[in-house]
């Protein structure tokens, strides 16, 4: 089982997510390379929010092919290129994340990613015991 933590001799989480994911031995551990909003047909989705919920999607995907799910996720690395797009991290977070499984996470405002049209990218790291 993982275990989160939030010292209280730090401040509390800014948004949704843990301060630290503890992961006991033997777990097998899965590193998702960074997933951007392009759907399963090639095509990109259009706009920020469409694209973020598009890497959930794909995520997910990943995540079932490796016979895990969305409570397995220890880590999230959001890149975006539109700080107002930190507004849809609660909402996809609630629509694809078991309550009560807040990973540990880190948001990075970036000015251009690999390819000028994608906006959001996300790395995710899992471990399934």
């Amino acid at each position: 089982m993982l275990k989160t933590s939030n010292p209280a001799t730090i401040a509390p989480p800014a948004a949704m997510y843990s301060h630290s994911v503890e992961v006991p031995p033997n777990a097998r551990w899965l590193y998702i390379a960074g997933q951007v909003g392009v759907r399963p047909d090639g095509t990109l989705a259009e706009g920020f929010e469409a694209q973020h919920d598009q890497i959930w999607q794909n995520t997910l995907a990943i995540l079932a092919d490796a016979g895990m799910g969305p409570e397995d996720i220890v880590r999230l690395n959001v890149y975006s290129t539109d700080p107002e797009g930190r507004k849809f991290l609660g909402v996809h977070r609630q629509k694809y994340l078991k309550p009560g499984h807040i990973p540990a996470s880190t948001w990075v405002v970036v000015s251009r990613l690999a390819l000028p049209e994608w906006l959001v990218e996300m790395e995710t790291v899992a471990a399934k015991i």
